[in-house]
């Protein structure tokens, strides 16, 4: 059975990282195959949104919504396998990075990732793997080897 976070923990969880606070991303929303950041201006950047922090809540969002889908006890989470962010534009304040489960296989979960300003133009887009383990249960490893 999949497993998507409680809201409120995700956020409490999310907004208390220590990168996240640095960059200013915050987690905004998590469902099924599903995830949104916030990225902030950082203080002293000329209320610009640095595409590091806009790259690193892309990358969150394949984790997160990847990790909505992982079945308990069956699979477990092994990284991320590959990422690609195109950037469009230079945002105009806070980016909204949002990320979408396409495809969930048994070893990779394909996500796209779209990030917008606050006027809803679209800054940055792309899309990422996310490489999933199938759990060996206890007394099989090696077995057949």
């Amino acid at each position: 059975m999949p497993s998507v976070p409680n809201r409120s923990q995700w956020v409490q969880a999310t907004n208390s990282r220590p990168l996240f606070v640095a960059l200013g991303i915050t987690g905004d929303d998590v469902s099924e195959g599903a995830a949104r950041y916030r990225v902030d201006p950082m203080e002293g950047g000329g209320g610009f949104v640095d595409t590091l922090a806009i790259t690193t809540a892309a990358d969150q969002c394949l984790v997160t919504a990847a990790s909505t889908l992982i079945e308990q006890g069956r699979e477990e989470m092994n990284g991320t396998a590959e990422m690609n962010l195109t950037y469009v534009a230079e945002p105009q304040g806070a980016v909204i990075v949002e990320g979408t489960v396409v495809h969930k296989g048994s070893h990779l979960t394909v996500i796209t990732v779209e990030a917008k300003d606050e006027a809803g133009a679209i800054v940055a887009a792309g899309r990422g793997s996310y490489a999933i383990r199938p759990l060996q249960p206890i007394g099989t490893a090696g077995a057949g080897a």
